[in-house]
């Protein structure tokens, strides 16, 4: 054999052949799987992230945006997503996303998803689940507030009671006033919550729940331009100013863009763009002002304002011989609520650099003066802690034990079983082993008759105490109603409650209806007490609850399904409704020098009307009951009182002070449902925190003080035999024959001039 055959393997070439092709395929299985090794892991199905509130502000007790990021994983899907959050009592709430509009997940793509919830505890955890269409958990994950957010944490939340100022566009914020405001305590501090992005603006009017006031600026006419793509977020800014929302805007030189006649916000303006003008002299504005600081080069002042024409509402300040030359600062009534336009930009120079600029925006935004905005009394509880204690002291039929009574009856039941049980088997009966027989007699005889005790004292029947407010714009036949109801149950129940609004014993009809008017379905939610306590949303979120499995809103926050109840407990409620009314009250009435009033109006309710006070400017007409039809003339032969003189009348109190003893006030711990809910719907107007000796912060915009004055007048009455709007627990009422009602109405009624 040749020699250079000699090496070969078993097979001769077609074996090196094989072992040739063996070692390629190996080569390429290892490359494979490096290439493999190196390439990126699926992604992992997760909720990355939880954005709560406006930049993460939000308060308790209030419904707040929020909005889960999802990452997705191998597959796409739609599906739901659930928030969990307690409430004041610890008992787990939920919320979903609408089942018409499912959360779509992408595989490997980052979606999300915008809803609305109600924190009720500081510092508890938010659970988010992402659900697929079989209702299956598909992942889910824990949120925990923390001082540092980022990853599972989010940030805390403040009181119910703090102040809350939402900026949209302004550059410089408002910082000098929240500064200046001079609160030390938490529960009553005020935070001016920045906006930076159109997105962040709830579509929802609800979302804006937790603000006092919204500003907008105008130095940046970009910012706006998403709002004319998605006009959901206008619709529901302009709901909420109308249910009693304060709305401040700033607008200069970007005026032509923003509130020419396809402007964003040209349907906030009090009157009409016409064109531009220039702005050369300073006095208007520092006049507006109350600033003793001039504007730097006021001399030269050289500052484009839009000019408003057609104007609604007061001129505050103008340039000019005449207001309605180029009128300043606008503000007008816009329905239950109320715009100030400022046709010029603070942020703008040499406005932005003036020392004067806090002064004006304190003007503009009626801010409070450092010395009437501290809480000088100290925390307090607010007013709608003190309605619900005097609601709940208010049940027929119910008696609580008093604590003394409670611990005199726990000593007696000590004594009973320790030294009594001893003296009765040993010197009665004398034979000390019986006390296996007396011993568990004593203990089911003491528990049988506490039960039969607590049984006569507070029965076994349903009892609820509401208080309603009916607000209703006479111009346009707006209304709103909100609805306060403390409830006891006299068993352990789950219910399903949802509010069907009325009003003078008349549904308030869905759209579409040609009933009464025509309204939408009612937002309902839990109430809580704003401090601490065994409801408290200030308590820790640790805080236990007998029930594990909660209950839950239905998308639209219409409906609480499953709501439990502990055996002889009580909830407490809060529903709103809106609604259109046809005439409820027909009124001609018009304005005469120095607030007075004249004229006549008509009850056209449907109910008769009692405790009637019209009240306009510093002046109030004491009327005599309204049956329905009845008219009631404002002349010459009624004498007008001090608005705070009928309040106090209309409240039961007495309208003049004994000698030396000091200023009417309210009673902190008084239980007097009237007066509290007079207190709430004129706080200002009765004198405010020196008056009712407390904070009136959780829901401030109950008080129709500000609307006393302008180009209108409010009458205040009681219906009689109105037991206002009702509660359903399925589909029965919830409700029963010892239950107690309270339904004020508050008219807003358009003002003639004189010369009219």
């Amino acid at each position: 054999m040749p020699q250079r055959f000699a090496a070969l393997p078993p097979g001769g070439a077609r074996g090196w052949k094989c072992t040739f092709a063996s070692l390629c395929c190996a080569l390429i299985v290892a490359t494979s799987s490096l290439a493999r090794a190196q390439e990126p892991a699926p992604a992992k199905l997760a909720i990355t992230q939880l954005k709560i509130g406006f930049g993460g502000e939000y308060k308790f007790g209030c419904w707040t945006p929020v909005e889960v990021v999802i990452q997705g994983g191998g597959d796409a899907f739609t599906g739901t997503v659930q928030v969990i959050t307690p409430d004041p009592e610890g008992v787990p709430t939920s919320v979903f996303t609408p089942a018409d509009r499912p959360v779509g997940v992408f595989a490997g793509k980052t979606s999300s998803a915008r809803l609305f919830i109600r924190p009720g505890q500081d510092g508890a955890k938010y659970e988010v689940r992402l659900l697929d269409e079989q209702g299956r958990t598909r992942t889910s994950k824990q949120f925990i507030p923390n001082a540092e957010p980022g990853d599972e944490f989010i940030p805390f939340g403040s009181p119910a009671t703090s102040r809350f100022i939402a900026t949209f566009g302004m550059q410089r914020g408002l910082g000098e006033l929240t500064r200046s405001d001079g609160s030390q305590d938490s529960a009553t501090a005020t935070e001016a919550v920045k906006i930076d992005d159109a997105a962040e603006l709830p579509t929802e009017w609800y979302g804006y729940e937790a603000f006092d006031l919204v500003v907008l600026g105008g130095g940046d006419a970009e910012l706006y331009r998403p709002l004319t793509a998605n006009p959901a977020r206008i619709e529901a800014l302009r709901k909420w100013v109308e249910l009693g929302g304060r709305l401040v805007i700033f607008c200069g030189g970007n005026a032509p863009e923003l509130i020419g006649p396809d402007g964003p916000l040209a349907t906030f303006v009090p009157g009409r763009f016409d064109d531009m003008s220039t702005l050369r002299e300073a006095q208007p504005i520092e006049g507006f002002a109350v600033a003793n600081e001039s504007i730097p080069g006021g001399a030269n002042l050289r500052l484009q304002t839009p000019r408003i024409v057609d104007v609604e509402g007061r001129i505050l300040a103008f340039s000019g011989q005449n207001s309605s030359d180029l009128p300043l600062v606008i503000r007008a009534r816009r329905g239950l609520g109320e715009v100030t336009f400022v046709a010029f930009d603070p942020d703008v120079a040499p406005l932005s650099d003036w020392g004067g600029r806090t002064n004006l925006l304190r003007q503009a935004l009626q801010w409070p003066s450092a010395e009437t905005s501290t809480n000088q009394y100290g925390y307090q509880d607010d007013m709608t802690d003190r309605l619900r204690r005097a609601l709940d002291a208010s049940f027929e039929g119910v008696t609580t034990a008093p604590f003394g009574l409670v611990a005199l009856l726990v000593i007696g039941y000590i004594l009973l079983i320790g030294p009594g049980d001893y003296f009765l088997v040993k010197n009665l009966l004398r034979r000390m082993e019986l006390t296996w027989i007396t011993f568990p007699l004593m203990v089911v005889g003491v528990s049988f008759a506490a039960y039969w005790a607590a049984h006569w004292m507070k029965g076994n029947s349903l009892r609820v105490n509401q208080v309603e407010f009916v607000d209703v714009d006479v111009a346009n036949g707006a209304a709103r109603g909100t609805v306060y109801t403390h409830f006891f149950s006299p068993r352990v129940e789950r219910y399903n409650l949802s509010l069907a609004s009325s009003f003078a014993k008349k549904p308030i009809s869905e759209p579409g209806r040609p009933d009464l008017g025509a309204g939408d379905p009612s937002l309902v939610a839990w109430l809580g007490a704003t401090g601490y306590g065994l409801d408290g949303m200030r308590s820790s979120g640790a805080q236990a609850t007998l029930f594990e499995s909660g209950y839950a809103f239905n998308p639209p926050l219409t409906e609480m399904n499953g709501l439990p109840v502990q055996e002889w407990s009580t909830r407490t409620l809060i529903g709103r409704w809106t609604g259109a009314l046809d005439e409820p009250i027909v009124a001609e009435l018009r304005s005469l020098d120095d607030d007075l009033v004249a004229g006549h109006l008509t009850n056209r309710t449907g109910v008769a009307l009692t405790d009637c006070v019209l009240m306009h400017g510093r002046y109030a007409y004491a009327l005599p009951d309204l049956a329905d039809g009845a008219v009631a003339t404002i002349d010459d032969t009624i004498q007008p009182t001090q608005v705070r003189t009928a309040l106090l009348k209309v409240s039961g109190k007495q309208t003049a002070s004994q000698p030396g003893s000091g200023p009417i006030t309210l009673d902190v711990n008084g239980i007097d449902v009237n007066e509290l809910a007079v207190a709430m719907m004129f706080y200002n107007a009765l004198g405010g925190e020196s008056y009712a000796q407390g904070p009136n912060r959780y829901q401030p915009f109950l008080d129709m003080t500000k609307l006393l004055a302008g180009k209108q007048a409010i009458l205040l009455a009681r219906g009689v035999d109105d037991p206002g709007s009702n509660w359903k627990n399925g589909d029965l009422p919830l409700a029963s024959d010892h239950d107690r009602r309270w339904v004020y109405y508050r008219f807003v009624i358009p003002l003639e001039e004189e010369d009219e």
